[in-house]
């Protein structure tokens, strides 16, 4: 596949992660919980981040399929801090998760609990290799001279 479509692939795929962020941000009550632990201002610029990163992710995906160079270096800036973010927090997040989903408030049942902290973990996988593959993509020189021939 030629590189046009791939650039056009992956602007699609951001539009969607973009969407995905925005609705998975929530309330900031919600958002709040999954950061039991961490400092107030921390809690409060991370959602902030995330917010900005899904209207972002849409805007600059639609962008990027119209092959806006900005767009790609503000999406290789982003995702660069929602990585190093993701590594920093993940720990506390998905211990804080764990603890959520085990709460019998939340309704959950316990033989399905495991079940959905362990689909967590895989979407968080999967979303993390995502970015990455981003960030390594939108790098590649074959990438670069795309737009910039443009």
């Amino acid at each position: 596949m030629n590189t046009d479509r791939w650039i056009r692939i992956y602007g699609t795929a951001i539009i969607i992660y973009g969407v995905y962020n925005l609705i998975g941000t929530g309330n900031y009550r919600q958002f709040a919980v999954m950061f039991k632990g961490v400092p107030g201002i921390v809690i409060i610029a991370a959602y902030a981040f995330s917010i900005v990163y899904g209207i972002c992710g849409v805007y600059c995906g639609m962008r990027i399929s119209r092959f806006e160079d900005w767009a790609r270096k503000v999406m290789v800036g982003l995702t660069s801090v929602s990585v190093v973010l993701g590594f920093m927090l993940s720990k506390t997040v998905m211990a804080n998760f764990r603890n959520y989903i085990l709460a019998p408030e939340t309704g959950v049942p316990p033989e399905l609990a495991g079940r959905v902290y362990g689909y967590m973990v895989i979407f968080t996988v999967l979303a993390t290799v995502f970015e990455l593959s981003v960030i390594v993509f939108f790098t590649r020189h074959g990438v670069l001279s795309q737009f910039k021939s443009r």
